[in-house]
């Protein structure tokens, strides 16, 4: 099991959400550990703002 700096998981970050596997997957073709992935997969959701728009339902226009 290796240990990526953050700029390493970034990277990893970024193609995972390309590849099209599952997080497990992933993680074991990588040989990083799951816990961590999942990690920094969170730290990046939360990094990301969300439009309101895409999180709010159908307009209340009266």
């Amino acid at each position: 099991m290796r240990r990526p700096n953050p700029d390493e998981w970034k990277q990893l970050v970024e193609e995972f959400e390309a590849s099209g596997l599952t997080q497990k997957e992933f993680a074991v073709r990588h040989q990083v550990s799951l816990g961590g992935f999942q990690y920094w997969l969170y730290k990046k959701s939360r990094a990301t703002p969300v439009r309101r728009s895409e999180t709010a339902g159908p307009s209340m226009v009266r």
